[in-house]
């Protein structure tokens, strides 16, 4: 029996979509799988597979230091054989726990370009960092970002396994067009750009909206929705307010499952700043619509030669552009744009080979 541990920050971030799909890759028979949530939501419940622990920053250094011990003594009793994290915070913890614990192997995945991005991040990593750990980067850019990161990196201790999703289980849970607009209250006739993600100032809502200011000139009946919650909010509402776009702007706050509403947008944008991977565009590849997204880190992989790729250093003017070209289009136009990325999404980032790379990684055959 090989006994797997995964330590996700929060139940509540979308990386937990990928965590599933890690432990479905695995058979019942033979492997033990057990995922642990370092900051849980209200609605995740504690269960024989299912590990929770309160490690809230805004608690107090004592409280921090028990419940990094009941991690430690947790690990320490149940030996695993595996342990998986995701984000900066696990990685931090496991990096002192395995000090004294040495796991077996230890597998750290790194989803972006903000995990190492403080000094103290980067020195803790060369402090503690041990031979029994590899590197997993969800794209080749992660992957030199890392290599950035700790130079004396070497080859076998980092591998770029590529995000995918289950492509028929997410196109089951969308919502058609006229529904999602619906639940949106949205204008069924407008001509819709949309986006999806946390609000951070690296992922350039703000710039989203200024260069939609200049669409809108021209295109009156169109429309943006911005789908997410965030420390930016407060920056965004600040600049729309007493502004005639924002009445043509709608803001939804998070919303559970946004990805059923994809189908409500004409055309996806997602204009980050920096973006390691993108996992919202897959979401997009599969509610068949053509995306506006940045030129940087993952996203040219992602896309290939079939999305609208903007450099960001040229934002908004370059990205209001694109979005007016979008619009200029006919609705077949759209709707081939679309079908094409649904096929290269099937055939570069469908679950299947995704689980197969990482049963072979934790089985050591790679």
């Amino acid at each position: 029996m090989i006994k797997i541990l995964q330590i996700l920050p929060s139940d509540a971030l979308g990386v937990q979509q990928l965590a599933e799909s890690i432990g479905s890759s695995f058979p019942n028979k033979g492997f033990d799988i057990i995922t642990a949530y370092l900051n849980p939501t209200g609605n995740r419940q504690a269960s024989s597979k299912t590990k929770l622990f309160n490690f809230d920053r805004k608690e107090t250094r004592r409280l921090k230091l028990k419940v990094l011990w009941q991690i430690f003594k947790y690990c320490r009793d149940e030996q695993f054989d595996v342990i998986i994290t995701h984000r900066f915070k696990p990685l931090y913890l496991l990096l002192i726990i395995n000090i004294f614990l040495k796991v077996p192997r230890c597998f750290s995945v790194i989803h972006g370009f903000d995990d190492f991005s403080r000094y103290y991040r980067r020195l803790l990593l060369r402090l503690f960092w041990t031979n029994n750990w590899r590197f997993v980067a969800i794209s080749d850019s992660v992957e030199n970002y890392l290599l950035r990161v700790k130079p004396n990196l070497a080859n076998d201790r980092i591998i770029t396994i590529n995000n995918a999703i289950n492509v028929n289980a997410l196109s089951r849970t969308f919502k058609t067009k006229q529904d999602s607009r619906d639940s949106l209250k949205l204008n069924q006739e407008a001509f819709i750009f949309g986006t999806i993600g946390r609000l951070s100032p690296l992922k350039g809502h703000l710039h989203l909206i200024k260069a939609f200011e200049s669409v809108h000139d021209k295109h009156p009946n169109a429309h943006l929705v911005i789908i997410g919650e965030g420390r930016a909010r407060q920056e965004i509402e600040a600049y729309l307010a007493n502004r005639e776009i924002q009445k043509s702007i709608t803001l939804t706050g998070e919303l559970t499952n946004a990805a059923q509403y994809m189908k409500a947008f004409d055309v996806f944008v997602l204009p980050s700043l920096k973006e390691g991977f993108g996992m919202v565009l897959l979401e997009a590849m599969a509610a068949k619509i053509p995306i506006i997204a940045s030129h940087t880190g993952g996203i040219p992989h992602v896309l290939g030669e079939l999305g609208e790729l903007v450099i960001p250093n040229n934002y908004p003017q370059s990205l209001s552009k694109k979005m007016i070209e979008q619009s200029q289009l006919t609705s077949n136009e759209r709707e081939d744009i679309g079908k094409a990325l649904y096929e290269r999404l099937l055939k570069e980032f469908d679950e299947p080979s995704y689980q197969k790379q990482w049963f072979e990684l934790i089985t050591g055959r790679v």
